[in-house]
């Protein structure tokens, strides 16, 4: 008879049973279960209250759980749910991982941190009644933490704070000329962060809800203690009022468009799945980097890879190496060809008269304005250098710029950065084309 534990905060009977006596090599063995898979799994099993946010991370044969520890939970529950989780990731590879650590944060300190850590062992001598529930819990140690690192802190905070939003269970109904709402209450929120949460609430309601709406009651419910409410009501002028004096208070604050350049000479691969791949693709970036290639796009996608494979998620991290490398592989190849390919000398300008001269309405051709050849090569190597040769065909940058002829000529620019990667260098091109269509009238 296979021996039973049940978390009191958690959501029903969980068995530890049949599973958990490995009498063999079973086809999962086969599969190595990436962290992705082990919080779907835990999710599955509801061993966690509903909305607790969970995240998992494997390294070899160690998995790594970082949840909230619930508000009544004890010491034991916090190892009764670790060996549930652990029970759980072990199921899905029974031969991948030897050891299960869980991080119970504390929802209302997030310095302080319990750590359970699982054996394949103590999960086996259970399942095979080997050890009693008393004698399992006794065996298993729990030690409190200090999170000492801020970031680390806010991390797992801002991550609380996403679980939370994302979950929230908001409902809604008229009540004569009031609006009710109610929406979960987090557990980290004190009174400023509610009376905040329901002014946020009740703007986007009223925008919803029309001129029928004159109140609007927003009432809180405690996820943990069910039945218990926090009521906030608000009227039409008192949400006005407020409105415009948190306008007025972050009128003096400044949002800013940044762009801060990565340095990417200075950046290395983690440690992890994939390392030599992704080392070989990191190098492949700086080669372009120092050869003046826009890598933008390639960046970010070479960081997404650098994310998987911190989750966990290895296979997705392959298939999306494999499309960064073959995308590289295009890229390399235009920019040799280009290099080896001499600059085309420039056609004769072509005598017209600023003042009469119109937009033809064609299109204008890949290899030339009508002005003077422009090879794409050309521009590829030297945008600058492309464009001063096209001023000087039209007899200066002066004339040039009142020349619609010449809006040609930035628009193969910014066509061909854009289409090689190389969108922010294109930037500067597209603004004195558009500079130059307003002049013109042409939109």
């Amino acid at each position: 008879m296979h021996n039973t534990i049940k978390s009191r905060t958690g959501k029903g009977l969980i068995t530890l049973a049949c599973a958990l006596v490995l009498s063999g090599v079973s086809i999962m063995d086969a599969f190595a279960a990436s962290g992705g898979e082990i919080v779907t799994a835990i999710e599955k099993s509801k061993i966690l209250s509903q909305g607790t946010r969970v995240s998992a991370a494997v390294n070899g044969a160690d998995v790594f759980i970082s949840t909230y520890k619930n508000a009544k939970a004890n010491d034991n529950d916090c190892k009764i749910e670790a060996v549930l989780m652990a029970k759980t990731a072990m199921d899905l590879a029974p031969d991948q991982f030897g050891r299960v650590n869980v991080y119970f944060y504390s929802a209302f300190n997030l310095n302080k941190r319990k750590i359970v850590s699982v054996t394949a062992g103590d999960v086996k001598a259970f399942g095979s009644g080997q050890l009693s529930k008393d004698q399992l819990l006794s065996s298993l140690g729990i030690k409190d933490e200090e999170v000492n690192d801020p970031a680390n802190r806010l991390s797992a905070y801002l991550q609380q704070r996403e679980g939370a939003r994302t979950r929230k269970k908001i409902e809604s109904y008229m009540t004569g000329d009031t609006l009710e709402v109610i929406a979960d209450f987090d557990q980290d929120m004190n009174e400023r962060d509610m009376k905040y949460e329901a002014l946020k609430i009740a703007e986007k309601t009223l925008d919803t809800a029309g001129a029928a709406a004159k109140k609007v009651k927003v009432s809180f419910a405690d996820p943990v203690a069910r039945g218990n409410f926090r009521q906030i009501t608000l009227d039409l002028s008192q949400i006005k009022s407020l409105d415009s004096s948190v306008s007025n208070a972050l009128m003096g604050v400044q949002v800013q468009a940044v762009t801060n350049k990565v340095d990417v000479q200075s950046l290395s691969a983690q440690d992890g799945a994939l390392k030599d791949e992704r080392d070989s693709l990191l190098q492949r970036l700086k080669a372009l980097d120092k050869n003046g290639v826009g890598i933008g796009p390639f960046l970010k996608q070479f960081f997404d890879i650098e994310a998987m494979v911190a989750q966990g998620n290895d296979d997705q991290a392959k298939a999306t190496a494999q499309k960064l490398s073959a995308s590289l592989t295009e890229q390399e190849d235009r920019t040799k060809t280009a290099k080896e390919a001499k600059p085309t000398k420039a056609a004769a300008p072509v005598v017209e008269n600023p003042s009469t001269d119109k937009p033809s309405g064609k299109k204008p051709n890949r290899w030339a304005t009508g002005v003077a050849v422009m090879d794409p090569r050309d521009i590829l190597l030297d945008p600058d250098k492309a464009i001063k040769a096209q001023e000087d065909a039209f007899g200066g940058k002066d004339i040039a710029d009142r020349t619609p002829r010449f809006a040609n000529a930035l628009k193969l620019v910014v066509d061909t950065l854009q289409q090689n990667g190389r969108a922010q260098e294109a930037v500067k091109f597209q603004q004195r084309l558009t500079e130059m269509q307003s002049r013109m009238g042409r939109h």
